[in-house]
């Protein structure tokens, strides 16, 4: 049976209603300036919602989105997001970006976690958040989180050991058993494509996770472009498709809002891509691996 899904990124909704100014004597200082002078003009929450509604009227069967839910993981913007998610109309599957875990604090206490594990549950060993399994059928949905407090002006991302090896006994148990894996993380996987500052650290080890092991899907956000590639895996290569931020109003090539449909299952992976032309959401033709 296949799974048809969207899968969006980085949709950054925002809610500052009842936060003090003391909540930005840290790290969302910058945050809030680049809010201020870019990026409350660069995203529209609304597209959100309108993604939403070309979900079910493509009857996808799920909503996936790979992190960067919030701006500044706030308690505000993660009410905002958990009661977006909930009046969806559709299953949501979810996993944290860097803007989820801005601060130490949002980070430390698992803000993301404890506000969202509704749209998390899935297999996962005990006392781990992180990698979680969601099956349907013969296809498995795998989140991941890269997620971790930076210094300002610094948008870097790891896995880390423990969740590398776990990812490993993931991938070998699945292969084994001939699912279609589909991996969800949020920093962008192919070499040389994140900017300075933003990059996933622990790539090499990933990378040699999925040489060693494969996968037949991997999906990311982040970078808020379209990035097409590919890993090299045991038995053929693993399709990696990076996606621009789902509420960019931007029309610029590649950077266009935008959201991706698809259709996965053993064997099958068909995708039907959509982009933002300033007043609805426009699909390119179908391309399948």
């Amino acid at each position: 049976m296949a799974l048809r899904f969207v899968h969006c990124s980085d949709i950054h909704l925002l809610d500052l209603e009842g936060v003090g100014a003391h909540r930005f004597f840290n790290k969302r200082a910058t945050g809030a300036v680049n809010l201020a002078l870019h990026r409350r003009k660069a995203y529209a929450g609304h597209l959100f919602d309108r993604i939403v509604e070309n979900a079910i009227e493509l009857k996808a069967d799920r909503l996936v989105v790979t992190g960067d839910l919030t701006n500044l993981a706030l308690e505000a913007e993660f009410e905002l997001v958990r009661r977006k998610f909930g009046e969806a109309g559709l299953p949501v599957t979810v996993i944290p970006g860097n803007h989820d875990a801005y601060t130490r604090g949002a980070a430390r206490g698992r803000r993301f976690e404890s506000y969202l594990s509704a749209f998390m549950e899935g297999e996962r060993q005990s006392g781990h958040d992180y990698p979680f399994v969601q099956r349907f059928g013969g296809v498995a949905l795998i989140g991941l989180s890269t997620a971790i407090a930076t210094l300002p002006l610094f948008a870097t991302g790891r896995l880390g050991d423990s969740q590398l090896t776990r990812l490993d006994a993931i991938l070998k148990e699945l292969g084994d058993e001939r699912v279609a894996r589909v991996v969800l993380i949020h920093h962008p996987v192919i070499p040389g494509v994140a900017k300075a500052r933003h990059d996933l650290l622990d790539l090499d080890a990933f990378m040699q996770v999925i040489e060693r092991r494969g996968a037949e899907l991997i999906l990311h956000g982040h970078e808020h472009v379209h990035i097409e590639g590919d890993l090299p895996g045991p038995e053929g290569a693993a399709v990696v498709h990076g996606i621009a931020a789902g509420t960019a109003l931007s029309q610029k090539p590649g950077r266009h809002g935008a959201f991706s449909l698809y259709t996965v299952a053993p064997g099958s992976i068909a995708r039907e891509h959509y982009t933002w032309n300033g007043e609805e959401f426009v699909g390119g033709p179908e391309t399948t691996h």
